[in-house]
């Protein structure tokens, strides 16, 4: 089977093209390397751009590429924004990809139209307000125009099915005739070194910064700032980000909790990784998200987008730190089982080779 990954999101794509290969299965990894993230591939697009050069370039550098997107059995999509910009040529190439190939399907995970349209309705909360305000800086999100809907809607549409990659996506596509299966978010925990969680001295809890509205971070500065002050002696408390992935796992490494995103049903790829690593993690854990991924219980400590929740979470783990070693094996253990890059790798297969 010949598979072409197009597309990326934290490395989601790259987790999975590493499964395949362990199982004897050889695929192409198109990106851009998601932005800061500079994550390899095999082809890389430029994308993002936004000076007028940059944005030329974007749209006609996959001209040059295109022979070496045919004649694969299986090609899926990391959402239809991957290229950064909607309808032609965007339109063009994926009507190729699809054209010149067995097989297309895209694949839901983070944001889009539908994200916006539908799993902001049946969502209880979400990071909707806090992107708006911090991120994005508009009051309403560009993924609500009609043009962008219809844009989205003409790709999905087309595809031979939509995987949703995360409760959110599935919850952004449920109903859609085109959904055909949901499935985790894989890590290669053959990559991540575990270690016992050992609690030095103060209890040491992380939030790595990125996108600052989408991830709740507000909440977490005011459940540290109340935090700081009721245990300055007991407690470590860090927030930062946007460093050299050098520095930024040394410090992961390093911290005992771990806070993922505040305003999720489920776990990003940080929280993930985090699973992998041995520590106690902090993030979406709603029963949407262990419907999700088919289990019945996690060892993630489920928060909401509130400070109260994060600072009574950090207060009962101060209170069981002598279980910390425990709670961090568990979700080791957790990562191997349900996020394993060959566990999900071989679900995709089986998935594909179903629709072939």
């Amino acid at each position: 089977m010949k598979i072409l990954l197009f597309g990326e999101y934290s490395a989601l794509h790259k987790n999975l093209q590493e499964g395949l290969k362990d199982l004897g299965y050889d695929s192409k990894l198109v990106s851009s390397g998601d932005g800061y993230k500079r994550i390899p591939s095999d082809i890389s697009l430029s994308v993002g751009s936004r000076n007028i050069f940059g944005k030329m370039k974007t749209r006609i550098e996959p001209l040059f590429h295109l022979p070496s997107f045919n004649n694969f059995d299986v090609v899926q999509l990391m959402s239809p924004y991957f290229l950064k910009y909607k309808f032609f040529p965007a339109t063009l190439y994926y009507e190729l990809l699809k054209k010149f190939n067995k097989r297309f399907f895209v694949l839901a995970a983070g944001s889009d139209p539908y994200f916006w349209r539908y799993a902001k309705q049946r969502m209880r909360y979400g990071p909707f307000e806090d992107n708006l305000k911090y991120d994005i800086k508009k009051e309403i999100s560009p993924f609500l125009s009609t043009n962008d809907f219809i844009f989205n809607e003409k790709v999905v549409g087309y595809s031979d099915g939509i995987i949703a990659g995360t409760v959110e996506g599935f919850l952004s596509y449920e109903g859609h005739p085109n959904l055909i299966s949901s499935i985790p978010i894989p890590i290669n925990t053959d990559k991540i070194k575990y270690q016992e969680n050992v609690v030095k001295g103060k209890l040491k809890v992380f939030h790595g910064l990125s996108r600052y509205g989408f991830k709740g971070t507000r909440h977490v500065e005011k459940a540290f700032q109340v935090l700081s002050e009721k245990y300055p002696n007991d407690l470590e408390l860090i927030i930062n980000g946007r460093m050299p992935l050098e520095e930024y796992l040394k410090i992961l490494k390093t911290s005992n909790v771990v806070i993922d995103q505040t305003s999720t049903y489920g776990l990003g790829v940080n929280g993930i990784y985090s699973l992998a690593m041995g520590k106690v993690v902090l993030g979406g854990a709603e029963p949407e998200d262990l419907s999700f991924l088919k289990v019945k219980k996690t060892p993630v400590i489920n928060i909401l987008p509130d400070y109260k929740s994060i600072v009574n979470n950090v207060e009962r783990l101060l209170e069981k730190k002598d279980e910390i070693q425990s709670l961090g094996y568990q979700s080791r253990l957790f990562a191997e089982k349900v996020h394993g890059h060959r566990v999900i790798a071989q679900k995709y297969l089986d998935l594909w080779q179903k629709h072939l």
